[in-house]
């Protein structure tokens, strides 16, 4: 005994058009997701981690000195034939500092700066990095610096020998 199958339904133009309508959404379903899920987000984003904003600037800050220190040691050791008192970085004014400037040693000329601290970043340490033309620091001690936001500290370390590292 064999089942028979039914004949396949072929479907108007119309009626297949009508079919294709209900296969999306419409703009009011699409409008109420948005603004729900843009409720959700406001809820939600804020208590995601303005924490870690702290956690970044202070990182970022620390870090975008550290690459000015390398810039300054870099000078000192490439103007050494023409400069034998090395190039420093001041930070002003009094601690907490705003700005810091790269300054060349032997003529006292600004080579760039001020150079702004980030606002809400507050930067503690040592006043004064000045390299050597052999790259150490002068003096022969380390020296640090700390960028801290809220309870966010990043440190910049330069070791006697003019090691820079930031943690």
């Amino acid at each position: 005994m064999t089942i028979a199958r039914p004949a396949p339904v072929l479907f108007s133009g119309r009626l297949r058009a009508r079919i294709a309508l209900k296969a999306g959404f419409t703009l009011i379903e699409l409008l109420l997701t948005v603004a729900l899920m843009a409720i959700i987000l406001s809820i939600a984003i804020p208590r995601a981690g303005w924490s870690t904003m702290g956690v970044v600037q202070s990182k970022t800050a620390a870090r975008e000195f550290a690459n000015y220190l390398k810039l300054t040691k870099s000078l000192a050791i490439t103007n050494s034939a023409t400069n034998n008192q090395g190039y420093k970085i001041t930070l002003s004014p009094a601690s907490p500092y705003t700005s810091y400037t790269i300054i060349n040693a032997d003529s006292m000329a600004t080579v760039k700066g001020p150079i702004d601290i980030p606002t809400g970043v507050t930067c503690t340490g040592d006043a004064e990095f000045h390299f050597t033309p052999l790259g150490q620091l002068q003096g022969g001690s380390g020296l640090s610096l700390q960028f801290s936001k809220s309870t966010n500290t990043s440190t910049v370390t330069v070791t006697a020998i003019g090691r820079i590292t930031t943690q």
